[in-house]
């Protein structure tokens, strides 16, 4: 479905914002006040329109639910755009795929400006704000767009998202609610609502939205990478969060992020440190067309502390 693609260019753009704040994190209680989202960047292509928009003794896992939401009515006046309007709202999703985070933003404000009550421009919009750390112009239009179509539910998981960059818990989760009750497939809600149960302490409810997403997109490796980071971040399981980082990077080969991420994971575990340094040396490969200077700040800023402990361990 149209939604569901365009939910992922989100989940996977939006780690470029923190990635120097997530990895300066060391301890468990330091990161998990930093929401973790690398720089995952979609090759799929928007290319058509569609109708479709740890371990505890807790019970078991969520189940994954069967039940349709019924939608509530669009407004009056909430048109289908026509033919133009569809073209550069395509383009703009393919802008945020490729990273193109300030050519999205001007192509969804034509968009908005050709169809200004199409609700999916509105949250296409906030989308690139956000990307571009502009959260505050994001709310406002992902506030326009819920306002438009109150049954949009990736406008409620993408605001949800958003309140977690602006530290907004308690609002993001209520998003993330929301979005869940009218789609219970959004991976988006789950990875929020994953995040927003970590940050109250509740490390068995947060694993198993968590456990939700990569069972509902086991295919998508921002599932995979979203509960590694938990399993490495916050629960400190390094044999969990290796396997999981390691089926992210067999699923998305070519991102440099989660390369860093590994890296961060064998120092940690103070593993040989010539792993970790192949993961470094690759992720600053990858970051190098887009440029993702963020990340090869801090694969530089590591490389260079294993070049220091190297003289330090000898001389021991």
């Amino acid at each position: 479905m149209l939604n569901r693609r365009l939910t992922y260019l989100l989940l996977i753009g939006l780690i470029a914002i923190f990635v120097i704040a997530c990895s300066g994190a060391q301890t468990k209680s330091d990161s998990d006040d930093i929401l973790g989202v690398t720089e995952l960047v979609s090759t799929t292509e928007v290319v058509e329109p569609t109708t479709g928009s740890g371990t505890s003794n807790e019970p078991t896992a969520i189940p994954r639910p069967h039940s349709t939401v019924t939608p509530t009515p669009e407004p009056k006046g909430t048109l289908v755009p026509e033919s133009e309007s569809v073209i550069f709202y395509l383009q703009g999703f393919n802008s945020l795929g490729r990273g193109e985070y300030i050519d999205a933003e001007r192509t969804f404000t034509t968009v908005i400006e050709l169809e200004p009550i199409f609700a999916r421009g509105w949250d296409g919009r906030g989308q690139a704000l956000m990307l571009q750390g502009k959260y505050e112009e994001a709310m406002l239009d992902f506030d326009r767009a819920v306002e438009l179509k109150p049954n949009l539910s990736v406008a409620y998981a993408n605001r949800g998202l958003t309140r977690i960059a602006i530290n907004d818990m308690e609002g993001a989760g209520r998003d993330a609610s929301r979005a869940y009750e009218l789609d219970q497939r959004s991976v988006a809600a789950h990875l929020v609502l994953g995040r927003v149960e970590a940050r109250r302490g509740d490390s068995t409810k947060a694993l198993k939205w968590f456990d939700l997403a990569v069972d509902t997109e086991p295919e998508d490796a921002s599932t995979w990478w979203w509960r590694g980071r938990f399993y490495r971040d916050v629960l400190g399981a390094g044999n969990p969060a290796l396997s999981d980082f390691n089926k992210a990077i067999e699923l998305a080969p070519a991102q440099a992020a989660l390369y860093l991420d590994r890296a961060e994971l064998y120092i940690q575990a103070d593993v040989e440190p010539e792993l970790a340094r192949a993961d470094l040396e690759e992720s600053i490969s990858l970051s190098q067309d887009p440029k993702q200077p963020s990340i090869v700040a801090r694969a530089e800023e590591l490389l260079a502390a294993l070049d220091a402990a190297v003289p330090a361990a000898q001389e021991s």
